[in-house]
């Protein structure tokens, strides 16, 4: 009875003490680094200028609980929503989960009714001051929604960040993500807004090694 008892206060003493080998792991973090000012007008294969907001510095890709993949891309500036600017982040991952075998569309947006963001919302374009996040079927036409637990975003300063449900997806099968970060100013022709793409390739596999 001794030794359990000293047994358990050890065990105690190393949690509160958060001491090896008795101490949680960190999350292994795949972090990409995207080029620096390469954004491009919206809609188009030129333009260098890069709107506060737009420009994805650092993407980084971890492993948390529950099969869940998580994105975080790091944005050099934090966009200023409002009704005079449309922000859209939107990528599309060929990852199987329990929602779909196919891959899902991840998007956070302050515009309800634009571009991919339409099939979350049957409402005319409205920017507003929040992001709200979406995640649809790429295989269907039109694309549907689905629950927000295939893909759950938010937005909280420079970083955009996804919850992606992988409960299905093998370790070993690669994936991509593909993707780009969009502001756009309407009303104004003066302003064609820009757009900074980004490509990731990983395994579940890179993140648990």
């Amino acid at each position: 009875m001794a030794v359990v008892a000293l047994s358990a206060a050890a065990l105690g003493i190393a949690s509160l003490l958060d001491l090896a080998p008795f101490a949680p792991s960190e999350p292994r973090v795949l972090e990409v680094a995207d080029r620096p000012d390469d954004c491009r007008d919206a809609g188009r294969d030129h333009g260098d200028n890069c709107e506060a907001g737009a420009d994805v510095e650092v993407i980084e890709l971890w492993l948390a609980g529950g099969g869940t993949l998580m994105v975080d891309l790091h944005l050099t500036h934090a966009p200023d929503l409002g009704p005079g600017l449309e922000w859209t982040a939107e990528f599309y991952i060929d990852i199987a989960s329990a929602y779909t075998d196919g891959g899902v569309i991840c998007g956070l947006s302050n515009v309800r009714g634009v571009g991919s963001a339409a099939a979350a919302a049957a409402v005319e374009p409205e920017p507003g001051s929040e992001a709200i996040s979406y995640a649809l079927d790429p295989n269907t036409s039109p694309k549907s929604l689905l629950a927000p637990d295939a893909c759950g975003g938010r937005l909280q300063g420079t970083s955009a960040r996804f919850a992606i449900d992988a409960s299905t997806q093998p370790d070993a099968s690669a994936f991509r993500l593909i993707g780009v970060v969009r502001i756009e100013f309407p009303g104004d022709p003066d302003r064609p807004g820009t757009e900074d793409d980004f490509l990731v390739r990983a395994s579940l596999a890179d993140l648990r090694s």
